[in-house]
């Protein structure tokens, strides 16, 4: 659409001056291009098949770590593994590496299950998200609480433990969130369980980490409860920013910024940036961490501190400084830190595949879990859900894809952004 200046100076009052009329001028063709009169708000632009990637990335990426951890979920908490766990472990490693592992269930046979399954399997990392996105396309990006319990109801049942089990058991009987996160009555509302299960509201969102870290701390309210609520929402502002945002320092302190000034988890963020200045090796760090963080938050002693989504959240974030971008280097620092290691790992990994693409994360880790062969393509490009009731057991992975593709187009127009297409290319502007 051509512009004719001569039009927009018969509405200017007669003595603005060039300023003034430039920037009218300016948002007049903001607003003819986008749709939107929301100019001043930084627009960012990414490529759809970038986009695409990019949510890819953070689906295989949480994979990696939930298996990466997964045999190590709880055994360490006084003291981090003693190694760099940087590669998939399994039982047969108990005979030549003096390690605690969890020996006796799946968790310690990724080979197994994964020669079992095909592919990729469900766990708590993943699949309650898998519940949300299936609940978004059913309700859309503003659904309720009473429609999240109706899904929740319906889906999850099984394989849920500690705040999410007793929010669960609350919805049977007529409690609805937040009600069932809230500490009076969700006793374990001080746990790590909604930072894990929250990453997706962000993918939903990129380059949106207000939206993001509103819609993160909804989700999180469903089973957790005052400063818990506080990591999910930090790791929502780092998962939006990262789609266009690459240096990890940057998104701390931008996570930290966003939180409450009486905030712990904030206070945590800036003692674990200041000892990551202090102390090259992460142990020391990890050790600080821990000596200020693990049996008391303030003044509430934790029952069961290795839980605790202060702890586990902080150990992330010091993975996410001390592995520099690097997304094997994160996942292993996540993992050897200890506490409940599947869950940091997964959700860093996932962080590090937004920041990375599917080109940051080595092959051998998205090809070779299966102790018969190896798969052509990244897990095979299978997810099976066996823990989500009345949904898909069987999945591709690059459909679960494009279906959060999908949503996180329509939350990009629905906030102000617009699509468009260029030398034969598909484009989204996103308003921040």
């Amino acid at each position: 659409m051509k512009l004719n200046k001569k039009a927009f100076a018969l509405i200017l009052p007669a003595r603005a001056n060039a300023t003034f009329s430039k920037l009218l001028l300016l948002t007049c063709i903001h607003i003819i291009l986008t749709g939107s009169s929301s100019f001043g708000q930084a627009v960012q632009t990414i490529e759809k098949q970038e986009l695409r990637d990019k949510i890819e990335a953070y689906c295989l990426g949480q994979l990696v770590g939930n298996y990466i951890g997964f045999p190590f979920e709880n055994t360490y908490k006084e003291e981090p593994i003693p190694i760099l766990i940087d590669r998939y472990y399994t039982i047969k490693d108990l005979q030549t590496q003096n390690l605690l592992m969890n020996e006796n269930d799946r968790r310690a046979h990724g080979d197994i299950m994964a020669d079992a399954m095909g592919g990729a399997w469900s766990d708590d990392d993943t699949d309650i998200e898998f519940v949300t996105l299936h609940a978004v396309e059913k309700y859309g990006l503003d659904i309720n609480y009473s429609e999240i319990t109706e899904m929740w109801k319906a889906h999850i049942n099984r394989f849920i433990w500690g705040a999410n089990r007793r929010a669960r058991d609350l919805m049977e009987d007529g409690v609805l969130p937040p009600k069932t996160g809230n500490k009076e009555n969700n006793p374990h509302w001080y746990r790590i369980t909604s930072q894990l299960v929250n990453e997706i509201w962000s993918v939903f969102y990129p380059g949106m980490p207000d939206h993001a870290a509103e819609r993160a701390e909804w989700g999180a309210k469903i089973m957790c409860d005052d400063w818990a609520v506080h990591a999910t929402q930090a790791y929502a502002v780092m998962y939006s920013a990262a789609f266009f945002e690459k240096d990890v320092n940057k998104l701390v302190a931008q996570a930290a910024n966003s939180l409450p000034t009486n905030s712990p988890y904030k206070r945590g963020i800036l003692d674990v940036i200041k000892w990551h200045k202090q102390h090259k090796d992460w142990y020391t760090t990890r050790q600080l961490i821990h000596d200020n963080y693990y049996e008391y938050v303030d003044d509430f002693k934790v029952p069961d501190p290795y839980l605790s989504s202060v702890v586990n959240g902080l150990a992330g974030v010091m993975a996410i400084l001390y592995g520099q971008g690097d997304f094997l280097k994160t996942v292993a620092i996540s993992v050897s830190a200890g506490y409940d290691c599947d869950n940091q790992a997964a959700t860093c990994g996932g962080l590090l595949g937004v920041i990375n693409g599917t080109k940051g994360i080595p092959e051998d880790l998205l090809l070779e879990l299966p102790s018969r062969g190896k798969w052509e393509v990244p897990f095979n490009n299978t997810y099976i859900n066996y823990s989500r009731d009345d949904l898909p057991n069987y999945n591709t992975i690059s459909d679960i894809v494009d279906r959060i593709l999908a949503i996180t187009e329509q939350a990009i127009v629905e906030k102000g952004g617009h699509k468009y297409q260029k030398d034969g290319k598909t484009f989204y502007q996103i308003l921040k």
